[in-house]
């Protein structure tokens, strides 16, 4: 009996981080149709059911170039990396939250390419001509080799 305890209590910690690792992932174009799909039911609580929901998932963005590098508004980050996805109905900015700070040091606005997955943070406005906003935390930014 005890072995079985310390088995489990050894196992725990394993179990927790290999869920942070299959998490399934969502390219923006799907976390966007989510958002469409949320704003078509008045419900609160569908809504709040469906942001969390895709707050347990990770979102992709490939090979997109850097709009911008700003201070974060965020205060667990220091810096936040904004790019544009464009979309069928306008564009998408991203807002993306990493502590790879070397990493955010080397983007160059208007130049440099990146990938980058992170988790689902929320969905946002502001009075701008971009269809949508999406925060993204806990990113890896992955710089693109130029050809």
């Amino acid at each position: 009996m005890k072995r079985l305890v310390v088995v489990l209590v050894l196992l725990a910690p394993f179990t927790l981080s290999c869920s942070y690792f299959f998490k399934q992932t969502l390219n923006v174009k799907e976390v966007v149709a989510k958002k469409e799909e949320m704003d078509r039911f008045d419900n609160p609580a569908y809504r709040f059911l469906a942001t969390k929901d895709l707050a347990e998932k990770r979102v992709q963005v490939r090979n997109v170039t850097i709009k911008d590098v700003i201070v974060s508004g965020n205060i667990d980050y220091e810096f936040c990396v904004l790019v544009s996805v464009p979309y069928e109905k306008g564009t998408i900015d991203c807002y993306i939250y990493s502590r790879e700070l070397k990493t955010v040091s080397l983007l160059v606005k208007g130049k440099t390419k990146i990938d980058v997955i992170g988790d689902f943070g929320r969905f946002f406005t502001l009075l701008d001509d971009a269809y949508t906003k999406i925060e993204i935390i806990n990113a890896d930014i992955t710089i693109l080799k130029e050809k």
